[in-house]
């Protein structure tokens, strides 16, 4: 179980891009000690990840969740709409130490991966890596001037 930073609780989406992997990844995140709240697209044919981010987001501020992980084809789509949920800060990332860095010194919420662009391992090692890294303080001055920013826009 992950006892480093006492995150237990993650939303976890995805969209038809990530079919493949979906359930894989999921089982992953169990297998390693996460309690994962799946919203994640069960159907055939295409869907639209905005529709997923945006569930995932909500839990994370209705506080259902802790951390969220979203992967559809590049990580790209699912963020950029992730980020237009008030309050969150989401971040794809393409490697290990882009993950590490999202959460240590992006404080993201959410960590945002590619089916296309990344291996099943790497995306598991990926979500690993940004759920066991804590946030370092010394950079929540940024974090204040990022929502301050978002907090200018009406």
């Amino acid at each position: 179980m992950n006892d480093k930073n006492k995150i237990k609780k993650i939303a976890f989406g995805t969209d038809h891009a990530a079919a493949e992997v979906r359930w894989q990844v999921k089982d992953y995140l169990i297998s390693i000690g996460y309690d994962v709240e799946d919203f994640g697209y069960d159907g055939k044919g295409s869907c639209d990840y905005p529709d997923y981010a945006k569930k995932v987001a909500q839990a994370i501020l209705d506080k259902k969740a802790q951390k969220g992980i979203l992967i559809c084809g590049t990580g790209i789509g699912m963020c950029i709409a992730a980020n237009k949920v008030k309050g969150i800060i989401a971040a794809t990332a393409w490697n290990e130490d882009t993950a590490k860095l999202a959460a240590q010194h992006n404080k993201a919420d959410i960590l945002c991966l590619g089916s296309r662009t990344a291996t099943f391992r790497d995306i598991c090692n990926m979500a690993r890596v940004f759920l066991d890294t804590e946030f370092e303080q010394r950079h929540q001055p940024r974090i204040t001037k990022i929502k301050e920013i978002e907090e200018s826009q009406l």
